[in-house]
């Protein structure tokens, strides 16, 4: 079984922080929303925020009463039945699959591009193979020898993290001619308040992604039904903050009314750092954003996958031997089960683009096409925890936060779904045939074995919080 209390607030917020890797506010996170809200792209960001708090208050409400592996599917469990929470176990799986294919080929892709343009070196584009490949192995080392010793390493990295987006973004807000409050207005988005709520939509909403990962860490965490919540409400708003600032800076620094061009720039959060911080800001964001972020959002994203897979072979979703663990409470199957087919994924997805596309163009619609069935994989599960909750207000009269809010919440998660598919083309479908696919796949799968899950997720096995 896991190791009970293992960890706390502070390594909870770190392993989220991680998935979620605020430092590519500074070049990455930033332009889906730039794309449309452009000079006011500040201004998508900050709505984000408070949106992702709305949305967040699903993790809170049902983490004061339900701590499991699981994750998300003993949520939805609690309100809809075991089915359709095993339904949601196998979504979260593809979801947590998806960013890993997505990390590690965006990793690749850009690592050799950003040195050679950084430091005027001239590595082959194969390179960041290499270095991903080592992150890897450095990611599984230390999650293979637990969540302690694996989230210390998370923690520190991300305070580095932290701290490199604070001392650029000031840098640059500092020294920046267009500084202005205008930002927070919808003045230069595209079309005004349409543009910025595109770019609220597509980029600054679903750049929170990964603030629930803490979830499936229940079992492990000391006081789950506090530390839980708390550390989702911490999570997004210290993302929230990092966001704003970051994308401000990166804003006014670009130039506020010349944003059109910051999309299709050549990594736009360096050119930024380099243009107002030198040299030294090239190394610091080649040393945040390049280097060490890698192994926090490995980490970030695999242990909660980890402990998904492990629950479902516990629930007897999933073949049994995934459901060991060793002495320190990791179930190391699980681990090498995860990595393996993470990898496997990704490698295959990576290479046919590679081969049909080219290095660049086909390493970047692979991991696009990932990123793609992440955003719906993630959309889809927290509508279904929104409804599970909404279902037990009914039960427990608790109409205000079990039911309005997740019922709005799911409303717009429905139409961030309908914005991430407007205008979609091949080889982009892919990716919502893929999810189409899972779920179909995902029913029938459910269908075939509820006999054999029939009473898993049930009793002792949702553990409702007494502390």
């Amino acid at each position: 079984m896991l190791k009970a209390e293992s960890i706390g607030t502070k390594e909870l917020v770190f392993q989220a922080l991680g998935q979620i890797t605020p430092i590519t506010i500074l070049g990455g996170l930033i332009l889906g929303a730039a794309g449309f809200a452009l000079g006011s792209t500040p201004l998508a960001f900050l709505i984000g925020m408070g949106a992702v708090l709305l949305a967040a208050n699903t993790v809170y409400q049902f983490s004061r009463i339900v701590s499991h592996a699981g994750g998300y599917y003993a949520y939805v469990a609690k309100g809809m039945g075991r089915s359709a929470g095993i339904f949601t176990g196998f979504q979260y799986v593809l979801y947590q699959v998806a960013n890993l294919g997505l990390e590690f080929l965006i990793v690749i892709w850009g690592f050799s591009k950003g040195l050679n343009y950084a430091l005027g070196t001239n590595l082959p584009v194969w390179s960041g193979i290499i270095y991903m490949g080592a992150m890897t192995v450095l990611s599984f080392y230390f999650m293979s020898r637990g969540i302690k010793p694996s989230l210390r390493l998370v923690m520190f990295i991300g305070l580095i993290q932290l701290a490199a987006i604070l001392i650029i973004s000031l840098a640059v807000i500092g020294r920046a001619p267009d500084n202005t409050f205008t930002a927070f207005t919808p003045q230069y988005a595209l079309g005004g308040w349409h543009g910025v709520f595109l770019g609220f939509i597509v980029g600054s909403y679903l750049s929170f992604a990964g603030y629930g990962s803490v979830v499936p860490m229940g079992e492990e965490a000391r006081a789950p039904s506090r530390t839980i919540g708390r550390a989702v409400l911490y999570v997004v708003l210290l993302a929230g903050l990092v966001f704003v600032l970051g994308s401000y800076a990166m804003t006014v620094g670009y130039g506020i009314s010349n944003m059109t061009g910051f999309v299709n720039a050549v990594i736009p959060g360096l050119q930024v750092t380099r243009e107002y911080l030198g040299v030294v800001g090239i190394y610091l964001y080649l040393l945040a954003v390049t280097f060490i972020s890698t192994y926090g959002t490995v980490v970030g994203m695999g242990t909660p996958l980890t402990r998904v897979t492990f629950a479902l072979a516990r629930d007897g979703a999933l073949p049994a031997f995934l459901a060991k663990t060793d002495a320190s409470g990791t179930p190391y199957n699980a681990v090498r089960f995860t990595f393996a087919v993470s990898v496997a994924i990704a490698a295959l997805t990576g290479g046919l683009f590679w081969y049909f596309y080219g290095f660049y163009t086909g390493l970047y619609f692979a991991w696009a096409i990932f990123a793609t069935i992440a955003t719906l994989g993630t959309l889809l599960i927290h509508i279904l925890s929104n409804t599970s909750l909404s279902l037990l207000s009914i039960a427990s009269k608790k109409w205000a936060l079990w039911l309005l809010v997740p019922t709005a919440t799911s409303a717009i998660m429905l139409v961030a779904i309908y914005y991430s598919l407007l205008g979609i083309t091949m080889p982009f479908l892919v990716a919502p045939i893929v999810v189409l696919a899972w779920v179909f796949f995902s029913i029938a799968y459910v269908y075939a074995r509820r006999t054999a899950i029939g009473s898993s997720v049930s009793g002792e096995l949702i553990q409702t919080a007494t502390e």
